[in-house]
């Protein structure tokens, strides 16, 4: 073996020498017949082995294909069916198997099959299979099947299956799978599956699933399932199912399900379900179910189990509500605990020190202890 690889590479590089004194694709030399057999330089069709100093050029390689250098011209012509072999590149237009390089692989189609760079793979259409590259995987169509590059995986289109990059993964369309990156996971379309970064997890569209990230999960459009992040949970759309934000939960089209932000909860449209914050509870709506905001619960209509610690504000309020100050500028229905319980008007139970009424008759409009109107 030791004496048979110089030999192949001194006969590639004779036959590359006197095919570029014949012109472009004229100095190939097949030892064998009818396309099969061996080939060396710029031989069009092999079934078999072939050997080129710089494949810009080719029609059809069907076994093995090795190559020393970078191809010299784009695009890359050419398809490669079985092992493609290469010291800096190896290119074709499809490569359908097994690419391995110390360097880059190259396709102006796709890859199929498994693709291993030792710096990156690169096309410019999609990959598929099973591809690492050592510094990046970048695909201007889609990426599918299982990929890590070393820094980051690249999608003009979408990346489907599994996709694990040391610094980010971004999709100008879709994710669907799983993803994991050291930095940020980001994608133009929808994102859905389970998807960890350790700074960001991005949707400009829709995100469903599981999605953890060390700062920020953010959505351009609705957030369901599991959202987790260090700071914020936010959507410009509604957020529904298990919401957690170290500091704050924002669904600006609603908030449902169950949802923990230690500094706020804040929607424009409706909160419904468990809310748990230690901050401020707040919607332009109404806010309904087992509410806690231990600084302030807000909105026009509050509903249901309502505990907060110095201020609940609303224009009504029904249920069951514990709070050290309780305002409410229309209806309250229901029983309220406090120190101090303002009520337009009330059907029910106000209990703490000062208890106003403004639609009771003086002198039960302000009362220490209990004031009640049913």
């Amino acid at each position: 073996m030791k004496k048979i690889l110089p030999a192949v590479l001194l006969v590639t590089l004779s036959v590359a020498a006197v095919g570029q004194e014949q012109g472009e694709h004229q100095g190939g030399l097949l030892l064998g017949a009818a396309d099969v057999g061996i080939g060396f330089g710029h031989v069009d069709r092999v079934n078999g082995i072939r050997f080129n100093w710089s494949d810009d050029g080719f029609d059809l390689v069907n076994g093995i294909n090795f190559t020393l250098w970078r191809p010299a011209n784009g695009p890359w012509n050419g398809t490669i069916n079985g092992l493609a072999l290469g010291i800096v590149a190896p290119a074709a237009e499809q490569i359908h198997g097994l690419a391995l390089t110390p360097g880059v692989v190259l396709t102006h189609q796709r890859i199929i099959g498994v693709g291993l760079g030792g710096l990156a793979l690169v096309s410019n259409g999609s990959i598929t299979g099973v591809n690492a590259g050592g510094l990046a995987i970048v695909a201007q169509g889609n990426v599918q099947g299982i990929s890590f590059g070393g820094l980051g995986l690249v999608s003009q289109k979408d990346l489907i299956g599994v996709n694990v990059a040391g610094l980010g993964t971004v999709a100008q369309g879709r994710a669907i799978g799983f993803s994991f990156s050291g930095l940020g996971t980001v994608s133009q379309g929808d994102m859905i599956g389970i998807n960890l970064a350790g700074l960001g997890t991005v949707s400009q569209g829709n995100m469903s699933g599981l999605n953890v990230a060390g700062l920020g999960t953010v959505s351009q459009g609705s957030l369901g399932g599991i959202s987790i992040a260090g700071l914020g949970t936010v959507a410009n759309g509604a957020a529904r199912g298990i919401n957690v934000g170290g500091l704050a939960v924002v669904g600006q089209q609603g908030i449902s399900g169950l949802s923990f932000g230690t500094a706020a909860i804040v929607s424009k449209e409706e909160i419904k379900g468990v809310n748990l914050t230690a901050g401020l509870l707040r919607s332009n709506v109404s806010i309904t179910g087992l509410n806690t905001g231990l600084y302030k619960i807000e909105a026009p209509s509050i509903k249901g189990l309502n505990l907060g610690l110095i201020w609940t504000e609303s224009d009504e309020l029904s249920g069951f509500t514990f709070s050290g100050c309780n305002r409410t500028f229309e209806m309250q229905r229901g029983i309220v605990i406090g120190f101090l319980n303002h009520a337009a008007d009330l059907l029910g139970l106000q209990i703490g020190l000062l208890n106003i009424v403004e639609s009771n008759d003086p002198p039960f409009r302000y009362l220490p202890f209990l004031n009640l109107r049913f």
